[in-house]
């Protein structure tokens, strides 16, 4: 696998996964990519029920759920300054497996440095946002939870910016951005299921919004290499239940930065954040930090790869929430299969801290086969067309 996702700050599918548009007429290009996994957990952490993953998408039973997902994406251009983009994606996990628009909008090239989206587009949040959904364009089955969990934000209705300037053989992206979150969804903390009237183990999901949403994106890069750093801040809205306090325009703010290299046969790629959130909102989303390393290296067309990941408190307000605490470590295999597929096999261990439940649906250490470390093994098979 050399590596998918090329150019610095690239939002097309195509430069994510390499040339695999149909051209229908001139001018207009489809794009697709699928993921089918299953996971399956090593124990259950709550009598009466298998689930593992805080989101409820991984249990102690074979599934098929977590991680399957196809999506197209079309592109048209309009005149030779302006294009459209939209991307259809159905997840297995979504109610129906029910296409949604996940991405669209148009774009304006004002110049060869210069462009300007407007509409529905990827929040530049971390090293894949641009391809989150796209399995094929990393190495792993998902990226690492310990750090992609901490925004639950993947598109803004809004504008952006996008300003390349060629520095020798790298390209720098500078890249700032404004807009809106509507319909967003997160799973309610454990830790206040009592203000929900539900009992332990449910999976409840907490819609919100987040109002001007204003952020940059740097990144610096080559075919080999790309560094990046972000920043976002917000406001927070949510409905809350009767009897927990109201979240109206709570603020938050979002720091993360990242490398990743593809050279020769060596893969490395490491990210870090740190997300702050004051006032009510930090209830439900406490102040974390958290990083990850991965490292791999390609033999022909097998890529074994080591991940280690944590997740900790930021900081987080005695009066705050419960700030997930935990470190992981995930062995994976990436095997091509040709172009434009790739097998993936992982085994992942994750240890909560104590006194902490982690990205679980429960601390370990209460489960009907206690043990603090858990086990999850994953297999999917990505393609591009």
């Amino acid at each position: 696998m050399k590596k998918q996702a090329v150019l610095v700050g690239a939002a097309m599918l195509g430069a994510a996964s390499g040339s695999f548009a149909a051209s229908l007429q001139e001018g207009i290009t489809f794009n697709g990519f699928l993921t089918a996994g299953a996971t399956y957990a090593s124990q259950p952490l709550l009598d009466g029920t298998n689930v593992v993953s805080q989101d409820g998408n991984i249990e102690n039973t074979v599934g098929f759920t977590n991680d399957s997902r196809l999506g197209i994406q079309i592109s048209a251009n309009v005149n030779p300054q302006i294009s459209v983009t939209g991307q259809l994606l159905a997840r297995a996990k979504d109610e129906n497996s029910q296409f949604k628009a996940d991405w669209a909008f148009f774009s304006y090239r004002a110049s060869d440095e210069l462009s300007i989206r407007g509409g529905k587009v990827k929040l530049p949040t971390f090293l894949t946002s641009d391809y989150i959904e796209v399995g094929y364009a990393y190495p792993w089955i998902r990226p690492p939870q310990e750090v992609y969990f901490a925004n639950p934000i993947s598109t803004i209705n809004g504008v952006d910016l996008l300003a390349r300037f060629q520095v020798g053989d790298s390209t720098l992206l500078i890249q700032p951005y404004y807009g809106v979150s509507r319909g967003e969804e997160a799973v309610a903390p454990q830790e206040l299921l009592p203000f929900f009237g539900m009992p332990a183990g449910s999976i409840v999901p907490v819609e919100f919004e987040a109002d001007s949403l204003t952020g940059i994106n740097l990144s610096f890069g080559s075919e080999i290499f790309t560094v990046r750093a972000g920043y976002l801040k917000t406001k927070v809205t949510a409905a809350t239940p009767p009897g927990f306090p109201a979240v109206f325009e709570n603020e938050a703010t979002f720091a993360s930065g990242g490398a990743t290299l593809d050279w020769k046969n060596v893969v490395l790629y490491s990210e870090y954040f740190e997300r702050e959130i004051k006032d009510n909102a930090n209830f439900a989303f406490p102040n974390q930090k958290g990083y990850y390393t991965t490292l791999g290296y390609r033999f022909g067309s097998w890529l074994p790869h080591l991940t280690f990941a944590k997740l900790d408190d930021n900081d987080n307000p005695t009066t705050g929430g419960t700030p997930l605490l935990q470190s992981s470590v995930t062995a994976g295999l990436r095997v091509e299969l040709g172009t434009g597929a790739a097998l993936k096999i992982e085994a992942q261990q994750v240890e909560p801290e104590e006194g902490s439940r982690g990205l679980l649906i429960a601390d370990p250490r209460t489960a009907p086969d206690p043990d603090d470390k858990v086990m999850i093994y994953s297999v999917a098979v990505d393609v591009v067309f």
